[in-house]
């Protein structure tokens, strides 16, 4: 059975399986965003910036906005196992803090949401099964908007990722909010 693409603003985030932690801990997506506003941030792998400065940097941004008023727990997630990004988590010291490092380790989410990047260019380097670079804001589990940090030329996002940063987020997060 064909899976439905959930990446539509109105739509409800997928019930699938996350892992956090190791040994990994399953987490439903669904059941975890039940009563929250989040943001979910979809990496197309965990590794830290080799460059601290660099345009690919994520968890630094987020790490720092996430404890606005309302905005409950952010997730990033990448497909990888579990194992994987409790490490990242530890390069990135985000501890205690309301992120989530959560593992897709079989794509599950990625296919879900119609995320999967399918870019000759990455796909030639090995690269199979990887998310495009993505953030979501939901409230009770609603999608209320969506962003894509992919160029014909950048399809990992990872050159151009401002569309999907915490800045930019928490700007669509005041709008949504105030058209409501």
């Amino acid at each position: 059975m064909a899976m439905r693409s959930f990446a539509s603003v109105g739509d409800q985030l997928p019930s699938v399986e996350l892992h956090h932690g190791f040994p990994p801990k399953k987490h439903n997506l669904a059941d975890f965003a039940k009563n929250k506003s989040i943001i979910l941030l979809g990496l197309p792998g965990a590794s830290p910036p080799r460059d601290p400065q660099s345009k690919s940097r994520t968890t630094w941004n987020i790490k720092t906005h996430s404890g606005k008023p309302g905005l409950k727990p952010s997730s990033f997630t990448a497909v990888n196992d579990a194992a994987v990004m409790q490490a990242w988590g530890k390069d990135q010291k985000v501890g205690l803090s309301m992120l989530q490092l959560m593992g897709d380790p079989a794509g599950e989410l990625t296919k879900a949401l119609d995320m999967e990047m399918t870019h000759p260019g990455p796909r030639g380097k090995g690269l199979f099964g990887r998310c495009k670079r993505h953030a979501i804001y939901a409230v009770n589990g609603e999608i209320k908007a969506i962003q894509i940090a992919e160029k014909e030329d950048d399809p990992a996002g990872d050159e151009f990722p401002e569309a999907t940063l915490a800045d930019t987020m928490l700007e669509i997060i005041e709008t949504v909010k105030s058209s409501s």
